[in-house]
């Protein structure tokens, strides 16, 4: 079978009892979940990290008008990839793709395999946000806000070539996240197990902001994770161990 573009399997398996769909940040490619295997081996669950348009392996493409429409173009790839049980997993802007993944898979009847959402590090889509909307700052001050949120590394920070080079596409994600809009609550998904996962110091995306989301998902669990916004790389061990509780041996 083909894989397709947006499919990425760090350590593919030839028959997998399970997958777990991850999605990155903004501004975060496939490559953040490299290691997660060895985590889910064991399990026989195979890890795909979903690669984007115009990030990482694929810098250069056009990026995607919405997450919307970002997902309409993926949808159908990922079909032949369902026909197992499957586990979703997005962090921060990835959690926004992560929900339109699931409801649109809701929409075209694949969604019977899901046994699991978990949503991590971001506001549900109808909150008012602390910050100014980081794709409209300044580049001063984009550059700044990049550095509190703290998932840039110092050193892409402080090369003005590379991040002059990336300033674009990290823009383009923020924007992306900024403009999606959820539909309105489907009974069907309100159903589907979820978990909310958010970092105890995080001064962006706390428990109230995690918990909006039940606006949308009413039977929704609110966890947390030691650490901030990017707990995803400071705490992996305790995140990914939290993710495999909610899945069956």
């Amino acid at each position: 079978m083909t894989k397709s573009p947006y499919y990425f399997a760090p350590k593919p398996l030839l028959n997998p009892r399970a997958r777990i769909f991850c999605f990155p940040y903004a501004g975060g490619t496939s490559s953040i979940y490299f290691d997660w295997p060895d985590y889910f081996f064991s399990r026989q669950i195979e890890v795909v990290a979903v690669s984007l348009p115009g990030r990482g392996a694929r810098f250069g493409e056009p990026f995607d008008a919405s997450i919307e429409a970002a997902i309409t173009n993926m949808v159908d790839e990922f079909l032949p990839y369902l026909d197992r049980p499957f586990y979703l997993y997005g962090h921060s802007n990835g959690a926004l793709y992560c929900y339109e993944f699931a409801r649109q898979l809701l929409n075209r009847g694949q969604l019977l395999n899901c046994r699991r959402v978990f949503l991590g590090a971001k506001a549900a889509p109808r909150i008012t946000y602390r910050r100014d909307p980081l794709h409209l700052l300044n580049e001063t001050d984009f550059r700044q806000a990049l550095a509190e949120l703290g998932g840039t590394p110092q050193a892409l920070l402080a090369d003005e070539q590379l991040l002059t080079l990336l300033s674009p596409m990290l823009r383009a994600d923020f924007k992306l996240g900024f403009d999606y809009m959820s539909t309105e609550p489907q009974q069907r998904l309100q159903q589907l197990p979820t978990t909310l996962i958010y970092g105890t110091q995080d001064v962006d995306v706390g428990a109230q902001a995690m918990s909006a989301w039940r606006e949308l998902l009413p039977q929704a669990e609110l966890e947390s994770v030691a650490g901030g916004h990017f707990f995803i790389h400071h705490q992996q061990a305790l995140l990914v161990d939290l993710l495999l509780t909610r899945i069956p041996m």
